[in-house]
């Protein structure tokens, strides 16, 4: 009886505790998997993401939804989110259940199997996070007129002739049984799990632009703006990429972009690059950096966490 108790005082504490959903890429994505080497890593707190961090910073008032997936652009993320969704590309046959002998294949690297709503080009969910119930893309279960789908993915990553290289495939399986055989039209909405479930949620971090998905700085500003208006809260915090990417070539580029983001969005802005170099103009000291010179090590993703924490005391969250 004190058990049963218990369960039901923790799960109502679990209901009043302020959500923080945190949207980005593999900046922001939780290291480790879902595998037992990966809980055993964060369980040690072995180079945690910031998000993870941010959660042992924060009071137990406070729950971190980590959203982060490792590979995203911007459309993808806007994709999972909702402020634009993903549309299928072309129609997809699903066959009678049990006539069905196959997994049903949505697209791959030769044929899309989804793109934006929010200009039509490709969009690439779940390639490296996967997509069982830890998977921080927030995707499943998904809806497709008012059908219940499980989307998955089968990926491989490699180094070839100094590039990296993937191929994928995407799948496609109804929750509930087909009695008889189905189309679904090209330009059908995917409803992902976060659509429905992620939005009115109590504030959200927004960390994205490092792998483009923008034309310019404008554009991604009116991604972000978008991203906030979806999520149905104004307590929110931006957070600037900080290395040149296609789209911002150059520092003097992300200065100009790091000013835009500012005179849009004031004091919930955070302008990472600049407080992560040494004299707030060039570029991140190496001593934030991995290995990899992009990615974060366990000082610098504590480092964040702390810029998140304070700007949430700053701005009264």
């Amino acid at each position: 009886m004190l058990i049963a108790i218990a369960a039901i005082l923790c799960a109502c504490n679990e209901d009043k505790k302020k959500e923080i959903v945190c949207w980005g890429d593999s900046l922001t994505a939780p290291h480790g998997g879902g595998s037992l080497k990966g809980k055993l890593r964060r369980w040690l707190g072995y180079n945690l993401s910031y998000p993870q961090y941010l959660e042992g910073i924060l009071s137990d008032d406070y729950r971190i939804v980590n959203a982060g997936v490792g590979g995203e652009n911007t459309l993808t993320i806007m994709a999972r989110q909702g402020a634009y969704p993903m549309q299928l590309a072309h129609d997809v046959v699903i066959f009678k259940s049990d006539e069905r002998k196959y997994r049903t294949i949505v697209g791959n690297n030769d044929m899309s199997a989804f793109v934006s709503s929010y200009n039509g080009q490709n969009v690439t969910p779940l390639l490296q996070c996967g997509y069982d119930d830890e998977s921080p893309a927030q995707v499943n279960p998904c809806n497709i007129d008012g059908k219940q789908f499980e989307l998955s993915s089968e990926a491989k990553f490699w180094k070839e002739d100094g590039k990296f290289k993937h191929e994928y495939n995407y799948y496609i399986e109804p929750s509930a049984k087909f009695e008889s055989t189905d189309t679904i039209k090209a330009g059908s909405v995917l409803t992902t799990f976060a659509m429905e479930n992620l939005r009115g949620k109590y504030a959200n971090v927004l960390f994205i632009g490092q792998n483009g998905g923008f034309d310019d700085v404008a554009d991604l500003i009116k991604q972000l703006q978008a991203m906030i208006s979806y999520s149905q809260s104004d307590r929110y915090i931006v957070i600037s990429f900080h290395k040149p990417n296609k789209v911002i070539p150059d520092y003097n580029r992300m200065k100009e972009m790091e000013d835009s983001l500012y005179q849009v969005f004031g004091g919930h802005f955070i302008n990472l690059r600049q407080n992560l170099s040494s004299d707030g103009q060039g570029e991140v000291e190496q001593k934030w950096l991995s290995t990899d010179n992009l990615h974060f090590n366990s000082d610098g993703y504590k480092r964040i966490a702390n810029l998140v924490a304070d700007k949430m005391k700053e701005l009264g969250y």
